[in-house]
């Protein structure tokens, strides 16, 4: 497994990181609470005081400010120290509780920056009559009618489903809405 640590020369940025001790989260958003996440809750588990806990960046931990504060706190409380590649380490006292806080609300900042723009691209396109969404397969007419085809044929319900690509549930929905 990669090291997201290693820089292109091989260092870990002056840290020893044994590899059973490397967790990496994929495919799961930074807003979704930190110990909600699988991987992020197996590391809390092993740390003990003394610890440190090594970021490449503060978004890593989360996107939304006060998990992310209620999460270094809880760590800090628990006398593991929070290092974060770049910005330095955060260890509970004064000056790493007031530049959490400002690193938090700029992250939360940004993120609601983006949310706005998604926002408001998204309203543009459907005044524009962009239709948004999965894409239709095709009309329930027509489904319809292909699917009382395939009954014709002595076809059972979840094989007129799959031979249809839809769900058993929205096949049978379709068939009682036009019966």
């Amino acid at each position: 497994m990669h090291n997201p640590l290693s820089t292109e020369s091989g260092t870990d940025h002056g840290y020893l990181i044994e590899k059973d001790r490397v967790y990496v989260e994929r495919g799961v958003s930074g807003k979704v609470h930190a110990l909600q996440r699988e991987q992020f809750a197996k590391l809390t588990e092993r740390m003990d005081s003394g610890d440190s806990l090594v970021v490449t960046k503060l978004d890593r931990l989360g996107r939304d400010m006060l998990d992310v504060i209620a999460t270094i706190r809880d760590l800090t409380d628990r006398g593991v120290s929070i290092s974060i590649l770049g910005l330095g380490t955060l260890d509970g006292s004064p000056q790493a509780k007031l530049t959490l806080a400002l690193l938090a609300a700029i992250s939360e900042y940004e993120r609601d920056l983006i949310s706005e723009r998604t926002k408001a691209k998204l309203a543009k396109l459907k005044a524009d009559g962009v239709r948004l969404g999965r894409p239709l397969k095709t009309t329930d007419e027509e489904l319809r009618q292909k699917a009382e085809s395939l009954f014709a044929q002595n076809m059972s319900w979840r094989k007129v489903a799959a031979e249809l690509g839809i769900a058993l549930s929205t096949l049978q929905r379709m068939m009682r809405v036009s019966a």
